[in-house]
């Protein structure tokens, strides 16, 4: 694995300040200690290199567009904005970028991924469309690819996740005969005698559905493997890496694979047994994959069966399992789980809308891996009162957690709750103490929107920065939004600028990020 040229630059910007700007200003919010007209006194390249610009990536989805705002305080706070291709409603699947300095953005409806240069010029430029190697048009994209991962050991390898078409889950483009697949890209630096992105592999998988993935990892392992798990078929895939002939690493799928299926669990839902082959669907319904540090165990939360499983890398089994549904008269249902940055326990997100008519209340949990039997533990924390939660990050360092609210109403039974539910807003909590309680720092008032995405600006030690800032979309479908700025030391919003037609999602980026090993943990 090769090392980046860059260093974390953004270490060495200006902190945010509280001027409001329109999309114009030349006055950015982005300063939280200097004023606007404050000059000088950073290190490192000119003011408006592309070197010296933390980013934020935001995707407007209606538009099919990648709008990139500067996060230094100087300059107009918007860079511009890229067509990533055809206008097509949420046709961008996910954002990432490598080790290398490039941005990569998968387009689902086009089965091609944006390969986007952002420091080459004063602007991000988009270089081209990956579909395939020119060399083997055989490797390519495959289809509907939606989320993309760095690989975390080489970080110039990126993976796309391809659902395939979204009647049947095969890749048809792919010529997948049981499901959906992979594919990976391989970049080096930007510079002379570095190499282009270009797609290396592509891996058909024995699952269908929505696919996620996470990396099992040396030394726990002599070799990097992968697992990934497929949604409607309730399957994990192992993938394996292959040096090829002409040198190079391919992945494929193992011949073990990780049937998630619980008779007892099948039953009770109202289906039969399950078979001895895996060739039958299960309704384990996988929606995240983690790997813990801690442990060196790969965990996967089973949405459809309410639990985790533990799987061992090295005999490729299901080790332990643990119900997250709380026992009667408990009304929790948790919807979401994340791992926190150093892997000792997960975090259950959900709410109890049930047993009380007036009132909705956001449930936080955890599971402690390191414990030799795992439970849940709840926590009742009396800020989550008429809040529905939705997503959540944690910073590197373990010590923030930031958790955006839902503001769906319309399944809410009762219409109590849905007058009392606190809506547009973004909570802060302190989670160093997990497995215990998390502490309850701040509360955000956020512009009005159908729905909020975040990613948080993270600054410091290598694989333990904090958070300088949070960057939070406010979507609404059909019309224009706009992204507010938050100082994280102050938790206030400095600045709020407009972008495009329904953004819905955000990366923060800048030159060393990914070397850094910073960026902000997402649920997923």
């Amino acid at each position: 694995m090769s090392t980046t040229r860059y260093s974390a630059m953004s270490v060495h910007q200006r902190l945010w300040g509280a001027c409001l700007i329109g999309r114009h200003a030349l006055c950015s919010a982005l300063m939280l200690l200097a004023a606007c007209s404050s000059s000088g006194g950073d290190s490192g390249p000119e003011t408006n290199s592309p070197l010296a610009i933390p980013m934020a990536l935001v995707v407007n989805q209606d538009d099919t567009t990648m709008t990139t705002l500067r996060l230094d305080g100087k300059h107009s706070p918007v860079i511009g904005t890229l067509s990533l291709g055809p206008v097509q409603a949420d046709a961008i699947g996910g954002v990432t970028f490598s080790l290398g300095e490039w941005i990569f953005v998968t387009n689902t409806n086009t089965n091609k991924v944006a390969a986007i240069d952002p420091i080459g010029a004063l602007t991000p430029i988009l270089e081209s469309f990956l579909d395939a190697n020119p060399a083997n048009p055989l490797v390519k994209i495959g289809e509907r690819p939606t989320r993309i991962y760095r690989d975390p050991v080489d970080k110039e390898v990126l993976w796309t996740m391809n659902d395939g078409d979204a009647a049947t889950g095969i890749d048809r483009v792919a010529n997948c005969s049981r499901g959906g697949s992979v594919s990976v890209l391989h970049n080096s630096h930007l510079g002379v005698g570095g190499e282009k992105p270009r797609v290396t592999s592509i891996a058909c998988l024995s699952g269908k559905g929505e696919h996620r993935i996470a990396f099992a990892r040396p030394p726990a392992i002599a070799q990097e493997n992968a697992y990934v798990s497929s949604k409607t078929t309730g399957l994990i895939s192992v993938l394996l890496p292959v040096l090829t002939a002409d040198g190079n690493v391919a992945w494929s799928e193992f011949f073990v694979k990780i049937d998630l299926c619980d008779t007892a669990k099948e039953t009770l839902l109202g289906h039969g047994a399950c078979d001895v082959d895996a060739t039958t669907p299960n309704h384990s319904l996988p929606t995240g994959m983690f790997w813990s540090q801690a442990t060196e165990k790969i965990y996967s939360y089973l949405s459809g069966y309410e639990a985790v499983v533990e799987i061992d890398p090295e005999t490729l089994t299901v080790t332990r399992t643990v119900s997250i549904t709380l026992p009667a008269p408990s009304a929790t249902l948790y919807h979401s789980v994340g791992i926190t940055p150093n892997g000792q326990s997960l975090l259950l997100v959900g709410e109890d809308a049930t047993s009380d008519p007036t009132t909705v209340i956001g449930k936080f949990g955890a599971i402690d891996l390191t414990a030799p039997v795992l439970s849940v533990t709840p926590f009742s924390i009396p800020q989550l009162e008429n809040v529905r939660p939705a997503s959540f990050q944690f910073t590197p360092d373990g010590k923030r957690l930031y958790l955006s609210l839902s503001n769906k109403i319309s399944d809410l039974a009762f219409a109590a709750q849905a007058h009392n539910l606190k809506l547009d807003r973004l909570l802060v909590f302190d989670p160093s103490t997990l497995p215990a309680t998390p502490t309850f720092v701040a509360e955000v008032s956020l512009p009005a929107a159908d729905v909020h995405a975040m990613d948080l600006w993270i600054t410091g030690p290598q694989g333990a920065g904090s958070a300088k800032g949070v960057v939070v979309t406010n979507a609404t479908a059909g019309v224009n939004g706009t992204v507010s700025l938050i100082n994280a030391a102050t938790n206030t919003i400095t600045g709020t600028i407009q972008v495009g037609r329904n953004p819905k999602q955000v990366t923060v980026y800048y030159v060393g990020l990914a070397a850094n090993d910073n960026q902000a943990t997402p649920i997923w």
